[in-house]
């Protein structure tokens, strides 16, 4: 186990700049997620703490030592990839094998550690099979055995379960937490699924157009987001923004929604007090768990209308109206409500996010 520090990290591609000096720190054990879109800088960021890439500027630390010149077998570190690295002419124990036979000082060490890979990883039954003999998700098990069979310094995945079926994809990544904890290293895993991210990761990394936007556990990133990307890249259904005006009156802060206004509490008050001249430019966050229905007035309720409703089994993701603003919320499936009809929308006060539109700061 070791603590992987990048630093500085800039890495031009004749005149694309896909990293644009990114600073990281993974700390011992700990199993950290790159989020980001395709072309954030993600896979260029993990190819760089692998040694795959050389930055154009910056460096890689593990621990205190630095690596940035050095090649990744120098570096010790195991890989896994997005499609399964296999020899087909080998069967599964060979091919796990293969990984430490200049490790293990004996046959039986190796037997060993072979067995305790394919326990891992619940492939067993599949050690005398050869890759024609069995599916892309056992493969791909296969390969992610391969690495964590090794006593590497780091162990790196690229979107390992993102050529798998959906199924296959939620089933090997519900795994994902229990192999870390057994094998006990430092994991650094790249994906483009924040659902993915959200479920495994303890840290997450996000990425865009080569910047670091924000680095936190799960929960510091859905709840504490620090700007509108993130907020919006982060959370399912996506998070509604609303424009608003802000105003105060008689020492309470209340923000528009549509031809409606709700008041905002004592700490959106306090975060907005130092600008009293810029209360205009101004958008509220909501996520859809955060808004809820009901079909009679209540207090500090909002009017409107259902424009539309989604099915998503045993929840409904209701599209409502309220003058020139619209937004989603969840609501059970068993509440009575059909288009067109008018309801109230109650905001949950303590999760709404007051973003400054201009610089897509989150204030609060």
């Amino acid at each position: 186990m070791v603590k992987v520090r990048a630093e500085n990290i800039t890495k031009i591609f004749k005149t694309l700049k896909a990293l644009d000096n990114v600073s990281v720190t993974v700390d011992h054990g700990l199993f950290f997620c790159l989020l980001g879109p395709s072309g954030s800088g993600k896979t260029t960021l993990m190819r760089i703490i692998a040694g795959l890439e050389t930055p154009t500027s910056g460096s890689v630390f593990f621990d205190d030592e630095d690596v940035t010149d050095l090649s990744p077998s120098e570096r010790n570190i195991a890989m896994v990839f997005q499609f399964p690295s296999i020899y087909p002419s080998l069967n599964v124990y060979d091919n796990i094998a293969l990984a430490i036979r200049r490790e293990v000082k004996s046959k039986q060490d190796e037997r060993e550690r072979v067995r305790w890979a394919a326990s891992l990883l619940r492939i067993e039954e599949h050690l005398n099979k050869r890759h024609h003999e069995i599916d892309f998700g056992i493969l791909q098990r296969v390969s992610i055995a391969k690495a964590i069979v090794r006593n590497a310094r780091v162990f790196i995945f690229d979107e390992p379960l993102s050529n798998l079926d959906t199924k296959l994809r939620e089933s090997l990544r519900s795994e994902f937490q229990r192999i870390h904890r057994e094998v006990g290293g430092t994991f650094i895993y790249v994906t483009h699924d924040q659902l993915e991210a959200m479920a495994i990761a303890d840290r997450i990394g996000i990425l865009r157009d080569g910047r670091l936007q924000q680095v936190g556990s799960p929960d510091e990133i859905y709840y504490h987001p620090v700007n509108k990307f993130v907020a919006y890249f982060i959370g399912s259904p996506t998070i509604n923004f609303i424009d608003t005006k802000l105003k105060l009156v008689e020492s309470k802060l209340y923000a528009s929604v549509g031809d409606s206004h709700i008041e905002l509490g004592e700490a959106a008050k306090f975060a907005l007090q130092s600008r009293q001249d810029k209360l205009e430019n101004i958008q509220l966050g909501v996520r859809p768990h955060d808004i809820s229905i009901s079909t009679a007035p209540v207090s500090d309720s909002i009017p409107c209308y259902v424009n539309y409703i989604e099915s998503l089994g045993t929840v409904l993701l209701v599209e409502l109206k309220s003058g020139s603003a619209s937004f989603k919320c969840l609501c059970d499936a068993g509440l009575n409500v059909r288009e067109g009809m008018q309801v109230y929308a109650v905001f949950n006060k303590e999760h709404i996010h007051v973003i400054d539109a201009e610089t897509e700061m989150v204030i609060i």
